[in-house]
């Protein structure tokens, strides 16, 4: 007989390991099924140490041009016809939703550039617009280094900071926070089997890239002008779930790296910063004249850093914000690009070799509007 309250150690224990056997076996299957649904609807994973996708245009000897910016600077030029404006080969990375904060580590990969072509936008700066792989790209110690700095907002912290955890989960769990690639890769693959990839790509808005390395936005010839009342209110929710609704530009780690991606530049060579447009729907919705301020004082801060570097604002460009020169709310179709790749090649070639002007285009003028000393 054993006395009353005593516990066999030796029943407890196959019980305790039958319960994190279950668990244990629980989680491999999740996360078997996790990876099988993202090998069905094929999302890209990131690999390990991953900077970016690389992707370069022209003459592969001599001094290459580095280009820093999201897919908006990728979308917004003919960059064979800039490679060839230059006589240089230019080279960037990708990343989805990129920012300064980013494409600081792609410099690095390419100190001995003597040309940087950097394009920022109302949606590039935006603090509360944060890439899903930036905590794969940007180190953890540089992270909360700029974070205090530049005092930014808990929010922000917050979601930031959140991304290192997360970056691990997704070891295990890939989808891990990726609900809008897996809906997304639902509709391409429901469309398939019913044979409406074409309806999809036409209210969708898909674009067909080149493959890498190649540096080409690829055609878009459909603009937003074309979408319903209904697919206009869909995207404009989408990208405000994204933001925040907020636009915030000179309190985070953004506003930081792109001070030090300018100053690095000016140190390498010429330095070119590009403005660059987006749709007159997303002003409308999003920006105000607080919001527009701010975005103002920060070119103005970024221009003050390397005064000598040329300044283009491609969204003064006269009639550069109508709907029909956008594929989606933030990217130039082919015919945006090419009234933005000859304003910005018009303007390379008034300037001649003088490195001292900047570049801008009138807002109500008809024409770009001449270099200022």
């Amino acid at each position: 007989m054993q006395p009353s309250g005593f516990v066999d150690k030796n029943i407890v224990h196959p019980r305790r390991l039958s319960l994190i056997a279950v668990i244990i076996l629980s989680l491999l299957i999740a996360s078997a099924a996790d990876y099988l649904l993202v090998f069905w609807l094929t999302i890209p994973q990131v690999p390990s140490a991953f900077v970016g996708i690389y992707r370069r245009v022209g003459p592969e000897s001599g001094s290459q041009v580095f280009c820093a910016g999201s897919s908006l600077t990728v979308s917004a030029f003919s960059w064979s016809e800039v490679s060839q404006g230059f006589g240089q080969g230019i080279e960037t990375w990708g990343v989805g939703g990129s920012s300064p904060d980013i494409w600081e580590e792609w410099q690095k990969q390419r100190p001995l550039s003597n040309v940087t072509i950097i394009g920022v936008s109302v949606y590039d700066l935006n603090e509360n617009h944060i890439a899903d792989a930036r905590a794969n790209v940007v180190p953890f110690a540089r992270t909360t280094e700029d974070l205090w700095e530049s005092q930014a907002g808990s929010d922000i912290s917050h979601r930031i900071l959140g991304q290192y955890p997360l970056k691990y989960a997704r070891v295990f769990f890939p989808t891990a926070g990726n609900t809008d690639r897996v809906l997304v890769g639902l509709r391409v693959k429901a469309s398939q089997l019913l044979g409406k990839e074409a309806t999809l790509a036409q209210h969708e808005g898909i674009m067909f890239e080149p493959p890498p390395p190649i540096l080409d936005a690829g055609q878009s010839t459909s603009s937003i002008a074309e979408w319903s009342s209904d697919h206009l209110i869909r995207r404009l929710a989408v990208l405000r779930a994204e933001n925040r609704g907020r636009h915030e530009f000179l309190r985070g780690p953004k506003n930081c790296a792109l001070h030090r991606l300018l100053s690095q530049a000016h140190r390498q060579g010429r330095v070119i910063l590009v403005v660059l447009p987006v749709s007159k729907p997303y002003t409308q919705e999003f920006l105000d004249k607080n919001s527009d301020a701010a975005f103002e004082e920060a070119i103005r801060q970024a221009v003050a850093i390397v005064p000598d570097a040329a300044l283009v604002r491609l969204d003064h460009l006269p009639g550069i914000l109508d709907p029909a020169n956008f594929f989606d709310l933030v990217h130039l179709n082919s015919r945006g690009r090419r009234l933005a790749t000859q304003a910005f090649l018009a303007d390379m070639s008034r300037s001649g070799s003088s490195q001292t002007r900047a570049a801008s285009f009138g807002p109500t003028s008809s024409s770009p509007a001449q270099y200022e000393q």
